[in-house]
């Protein structure tokens, strides 16, 4: 905050010169800041200068960078802590923005493969024929319930060993453990 009051003079300097010429155009301007102000001052400052002041006499040494103990505080200042909650709000808002990109792009993706797709078929019936078309869609639907039931026919055999092979498991003899080691509780 130094840096505001070494250069208020200088700023204050070139507004008082530079923008002389350009008064009339910065009279609304500056009427509109005077007024706002001046609302403030009189309707909000009253309710706040009573929390101010109490800040202020409190955590006057977090809020002005000194302490008690003579100004060396081995606890951050309110500065850097309000700089460390702003960066925290702007890297979580830029992940915000990355994560709705990435979702907006993998929508558009999707749809992108929904409409091909729907394109596709169009193609499709359109070169074979409806009828034709639709024995070709009997016949994929038949060939994948023929792959769920060759899947379900083999889980079911596999899991008919490994019921035999339990089975086959001694229990409760000595030296059973061995023959198992590794193969699930003993």
């Amino acid at each position: 905050m130094d840096f505001l009051q070494d250069y208020f003079p200088q700023a204050l300097y070139y507004y008082t010169t530079y923008y002389r010429p350009y008064e009339a155009y910065l009279r609304p301007l500056r009427r509109g800041l005077y007024l706002s102000q001046s609302y403030f001052y009189r309707y909000f400052f009253p309710y706040l200068y009573p929390t101010y002041a109490l800040l202020q006499r409190t955590l006057g040494g977090v809020l002005f960078g000194g302490s008690a103990n003579g100004g060396k505080s081995s606890a951050p200042d309110l500065a850097s802590l309000a700089l460390l909650a702003l960066l925290a709000l702007l890297s979580l808002k830029l992940l915000d923005m990355v994560r709705r990109t990435i979702v907006y792009w993998i929508g558009v993706a999707l749809r992108l493969v929904l409409w091909l797709t729907v394109a596709a078929v169009g193609v499709y019936v359109w070169q074979r024929g409806l009828e034709a078309s639709v024995e070709d869609l009997g016949w994929v639907i038949g060939y994948l319930a023929g792959l769920g039931d060759e899947g379900e026919r083999i889980g079911k055999g596999r899991a008919v060993r490994r019921e035999r092979d339990a089975r086959r498991i001694p229990r409760g003899q000595p030296g059973s453990r061995a023959r198992t080691r590794g193969a699930g509780w003993s």
